[in-house]
Parts: C-alpha cells; sequence; structure tokens
C-alpha cells in the first residue's frame, strides 16, 4: 500500500506533462508575407499578427520562414515564398481563415513539413 501512495502523484505528473506536451490546443496559421522581388520586403511578422489581433484572436507567439515545395521564378515584380507564421489557439483557425490565413499543416508533405523558419528580419 506504501507504493501505491508514491507511484500514483508519479504517474499523475507523467500523464499531465505529456498532454501539455502533445495536446496544446494550439494551431499554427501561416499568411504570405506580400513581398515582391527587387520592390518590397512584404509585411513583417508583427503586422500580420495585428491582423489577427483586430480580429480579437489572441496570438501566442510569431515567426518567420519560406515555403519549401513551391518553385518560384527569380525575377523583379513576381512575389516570393516568404511567409509569417502565428500560434494562434485552435478555437480561432475558423476566424483566422476568414482574414486570410491557412493552417500550416496545409503546407504537409509526407514527412516535409513544407516549410523552413527563417530569421525576421
Amino acid at each position: 500500500m506504501k507504493y501505491s501512495n508514491t507511484l500514483l502523484p508519479l504517474f499523475l505528473i507523467t500523464a499531465c506533462s505529456s498532454f501539455n506536451e502533445a495536446g496544446t490546443g494550439n494551431e499554427i496559421v501561416y499568411i504570405n508575407n506580400g513581398a515582391i522581388q527587387c520592390e518590397s520586403k512584404g509585411l513583417s511578422e508583427s503586422e500580420t499578427a495585428q491582423t489577427l489581433i483586430k480580429e480579437g484572436i489572441d496570438v501566442l507567439k510569431s515567426q518567420c520562414a519560406y515555403m519549401t515545395d513551391i518553385a518560384v521564378a527569380t525575377q523583379c515584380g513576381l512575389g516570393g515564398v516568404n511567409i509569417n507564421l502565428h500560434t494562434i489557439n485552435s478555437q480561432n483557425l475558423a476566424d483566422a481563415k476568414t482574414v486570410g490565413f491557412l493552417s500550416i499543416s496545409d503546407l504537409k508533405n509526407g514527412d516535409d513539413p513544407g516549410y523552413k523558419i527563417i530569421d525576421c528580419k
């Protein structure tokens, strides 16, 4: 009986830790930053985050990335593959989609996530 009192709290701590790690209830959404080759750097992650915030969506984290499975010609005046990523509560995914954001899982292709994180400039 002594062991059950010790093992139960340990089991609960382990179970809760695993749930928080795997089931955070968050979703990563992305939007093209609108950069035009040779002309503009596009919108910063802060600017696209504001689009979500104005819709009442809390932005938990923002990052910059580029899409890896899309070929784009290198030519002045054309768009690029740079995207801004934002972590939001999964409950807000539908609202984020109404203002042009997509789920990052849409980019996944097999084992390739479809994007690579880069430093925001």
